[in-house]
């Protein structure tokens, strides 16, 4: 896994960008997105929970929110922000997130909030709408391309802006590919992206990098923090997380497309990631604001 080449390949879908005011209405619990999130609180304060960490969102500073991380939104009394929500593409869908670790929080400056501008100015109309959540979800699901009449001089500066923007963020590298071993494990990895829709099984990969199933385990823990198992499955919930929130399939068809065998595996997986069925997951982005 040559990470600058993979560095090099990453392309951004930029999918909302505003300036809004929020109130105490912007009080969600146990939100998962498969967007990553930036925000700039340019007055007022807010908290978000990010996972098992509590986070203040404080005026003048700039946060990153992953994709595919449970969230809790909330707003006592006010607060006006900038916002973006993207996905980050980078080669055979790995996670950049998986290769870096990356801070919530940096002390915004005057460049953040020009960025910002600009975004806005070349992206105009792609604010999320308030006061109608379905309209949303709606456009979402049937993947309207809202940036459409963009040339390719802002596409491309909005990819720009969002790589520099990613960049502040990043506190160092998650994965040190150090020795031969190391490097295997990469190619496994890939290879899980690549088949990720396939059966895969832990005496395969480990075959392919000459272990045996116990070492190949031990060793795919060391660089990953993760079983091998255990990394499958959240990759086949966070494909699933996509689908269900930007196609109208089916959660049969959904289940088949991640790799499941079939949908009761698919739904007992996806309980011990998201503690809620597929179909309930699926209700409640018709039902209720998902918010960014």
């Amino acid at each position: 896994m040559n990470v600058f080449s993979i560095l090099n390949s990453t392309s951004y879908n930029l999918s909302s960008i505003d300036h809004c005011k929020l109130g105490k209405e912007w009080d969600y619990k146990n939100i998962i997105s498969p967007f990553s999130r930036l925000y700039l609180i340019t007055e007022g304060e807010g908290f978000i929970q990010i996972g098992e960490t509590s986070v203040k969102l404080k005026k003048g500073y700039l946060y990153l929110i992953p994709s595919y991380i449970q969230c809790t939104y909330k707003c006592p009394e006010f607060m006006e922000q900038y916002y973006a929500t993207f996905s980050i593409n980078l080669p055979n869908n790995l996670s950049i997130y998986l290769l870096y670790r990356f801070k919530n929080e940096i002390k915004a400056a005057a460049h953040h909030y020009e960025y910002f501008k600009e975004l806005c100015e070349i992206n105009k109309g792609m604010g999320l709408p308030t006061g109608n959540p379905k309209v949303y979800q709606k456009q979402m699901k049937l993947g309207i391309n809202r940036n459409i009449d963009s040339d390719a001089s802002d596409i491309l500066k909005s990819a720009g802006i969002l790589n520099l923007f990613l960049s502040e963020f990043i506190e160092g590298s998650r994965m040190k590919l150090s020795n031969e071993t190391d490097n295997h494990i990469s190619s496994s990895i890939k290879y899980i992206h690549l088949h990720l829709h396939e059966n895969i099984t832990i005496a395969h990969l480990a075959k392919s990098t000459y272990m045996s199933p116990d070492h190949f385990t031990r060793k795919f823990k060391e660089l990953t923090a993760q079983t091998p198992l255990d990394y499958i499955n959240k990759q086949r919930i966070e494909t699933s997380l996509m689908l269900l929130n930007t196609t109208s399939n089916s959660i049969t068809d959904i289940a088949h497309q991640c790799g499941f065998s079939s949908t009761t595996s698919f739904g007992k997986v996806f309980r011990k990631y998201i503690h809620q069925a597929p179909r309930e997951y699926k209700n409640n982005l018709t039902n209720e604001f998902n918010p960014f």
